[in-house]
């Protein structure tokens, strides 16, 4: 059982704004939740060490969890983010100095995902960037447009689908590596399709999706779709 009031946090302007809700119906039940507040262990498992993992970055240098930590309650407790080529988690993390100093400062704080995991929330986002809509060729409204790929599993896995895509978040910048050039040339599913590749190249990872997800047979039948939505049942389950 969920806890009887949730919790809602959206960036703006370097800001965190949570609002408060409580169902209309009283008491909050596992029907509520994403997979009905049981979803399977295995792929919990797969999206804990995605969340975790650096591989999801252009080079390698930040994770999920290194700007939403639990020990910052999912958030990282700034009010502007320090992210790819920031070194430390959280409040910890600093910006560097000379040569090794970060490109810019992520231009909005970084929400806590508590209890993001509700129906209830259909809209991430203090500007309502990814949210859902029945007019969208998939379903929901995103920065990728009509590129989003099918087969996301709600809102908060679309959520999930872009700090890899920004620069300054998770993919580094033009020059660095394949992922930032992709991604500064505006090219959103060659950033997925370049990190499903590396994840298929792992061997522990192809047996954690093969795990996870009964339509995965061989490495070439990972997605990144299938990532976020790991990912997205982890945060969920977890917080």
């Amino acid at each position: 059982m969920k806890h009887l009031f949730v919790a809602a946090a959206c960036g703006v302007a370097g800001l965190t704004v949570f609002t408060t809700a409580a169902f209309a119906t009283g008491a909050v039940k596992d029907s509520d939740y994403y997979d009905n507040g049981r979803p399977a262990a295995e792929k919990v498992e797969l999206g804990r060490n995605l969340f975790f993992d650096k591989i999801l970055s252009g080079n390698f240098n930040i994770s999920c969890a290194s700007c939403h930590h639990s020990l910052t309650d999912t958030g990282d407790g700034l009010s502007l983010p320090v992210g790819e080529g920031g070194n430390g988690l959280g409040v910890t993390r600093d910006t560097g100095i000379g040569a090794d100093e970060i490109h810019e400062r992520v231009p909005r704080n970084a929400p806590p995902v508590f209890n993001l995991g509700a129906r209830e929330f259909r809209v991430m986002f203090h500007d309502g960037r990814v949210a859902v809509d029945a007019t969208q060729p998939q379903g929901f409204l995103s920065p990728a447009g009509a590129d989003l790929p099918a087969g996301l599993d709600n809102v908060l896995a679309v959520q999930a689908m872009f700090p890899v895509t920004s620069g300054t978040e998770m993919a580094g910048q033009a020059g660095e590596n394949p992922v930032a050039n992709a991604a500064a040339a505006g090219d959103l599913p060659a950033v997925w399709e370049l990190l499903a590749q590396r994840l298929r190249e792992i061997p522990a990872y192809v047996e954690l999706f093969r795990a996870a997800y009964d339509d995965i047979d061989q490495p070439a039948d990972i997605t990144y779709v299938h990532a976020a939505n790991a990912i997205a049942t982890f945060e969920a389950h977890a917080w």
